[in-house]
């Protein structure tokens, strides 16, 4: 039947204007007799009939119960109420047997899900080595999340992000639909057009984000049950923590950060760029008195290599410094660490 009808629709009617004119005309008359429709039409009892066979397939017209040459209009709203009855009938058993098959599973998912639990808790700490491994990992305590999901996202822009800095993003805008999402970028994210439409996103869906000026780490907490952190400093590898004392810790962390950054609005106006550049540079300037480097500066910032230089440029320009050496004497004589 399936067949039957896939190959009925595959095709096209070559007679679609004899159909429709044919149709009219029985819509007109309330009846169609073969022969007369031949004569009115001025077409062949073949042609008729070739037009009539496809009204009748698809319940367009039917025939009278005194004769297989005289036919009836069926509106097209009933038609497709009984083209589509045994199509409908087909769904709901489908469908029942859906919720059969789910009935059936529900009791192993229930086993499934407890025996994992206390897996996961007999092992508070759990290494994860390798992007894909971290995805995954991410990715599955985020879908278990049922309350509360608290980000901490390091770094530049989306538009410059690596692998692995893909790897450590869990579905923001899909969290916050389901449970309460916060999230902390760094300011530099501010002034980058995609992080700001997912940020957009984030926000149309229910979710939270802050900015803070400051170098911070990854951080992924799941409903104060599961934290996800860095292993090492290259982000290759996560420790998956699950120890309740540990991750209330990092929970109380992420809150005290969380009262100390910036809501991300929706436009940045020109007070806040000013106070936001200005808290950058002296992100640098404090980075800069501990000898970091341009590069791992900018690593730390979130910005790119060059942007970094740029603001170096104007700090060594304020301060009158014609060396790296005497800019570090000169921002310790400035009193400007005393100021953050």
């Amino acid at each position: 039947m399936q067949a039957d009808l896939k190959s009925r629709h595959a095709d096209p009617l070559r007679e679609t204007e004899d159909v429709e004119e044919l149709y009219e005309l029985a819509i007109r008359r309330q009846f169609l007799c073969l022969s007369r429709a031949a004569e009115e039409l001025d077409w062949p009892e073949a042609r008729v009939a070739r037009a009539v066979r496809v009204l009748v397939e698809g319940q367009l017209l039917r025939p009278l119960a005194s004769g297989r040459s005289v036919f009836v209009p069926v509106a097209p709203r009933t038609a497709a109420s009984r083209r589509l009855a045994p199509l409908h009938s087909q769904i709901a058993r489908m469908e029942r047997e859906s919720e059969e098959i789910r009935a059936e599973l529900a009791v192993f998912q229930e086993l499934h899900e407890q025996v994992l639990r206390e897996a996961r808790m007999a092992e508070p700490f759990q290494m994860v080595v390798g992007e894909d491994a971290i995805a995954a990992e991410i990715a599955a305590a985020a879908e278990e999340c049922r309350s509360e999901a608290l980000i901490a996202r390091p770094g530049g822009g989306r538009s410059a992000a690596d692998v692995l800095q893909i790897a450590w993003e869990p579905p923001e805008a899909e969290l916050a639909r389901r449970v309460r999402t916060r999230a902390l970028y760094q300011h530099a994210t501010r002034f980058d057009t995609p992080t700001r439409k997912h940020v957009e996103r984030i926000a149309a869906a229910g979710g939270e984000v802050r900015t803070l000026g400051d170098s911070f780490e990854h951080l992924l907490i799941f409903d104060r049950d599961v934290a996800v952190i860095p292993a090492d400093g290259d982000r290759g590898a996560a420790l998956v923590v699950r120890q309740p004392g540990v991750v209330g810790y990092l929970a109380g962390v992420f809150e005290r950060a969380w009262l100390a950054a910036r809501p991300f609005e929706s436009h940045n106006r020109a007070a806040d760029v000013s106070e936001l550049i200005s808290g950058v540079r002296m992100s640098i300037i404090q980075l800069l008195a501990e000898g970091e480097t341009d590069e791992a500066i900018a690593r730390r910032i979130g910005v790119s290599v060059r942007t970094c230089r740029s603001h170096v440029a104007k700090i060594y320009e304020e301060l009158g410094a014609r060396s790296r050496c005497q800019l570090g004497v000169l921002i310790a004589q400035s009193g400007l660490l005393g100021q953050r």
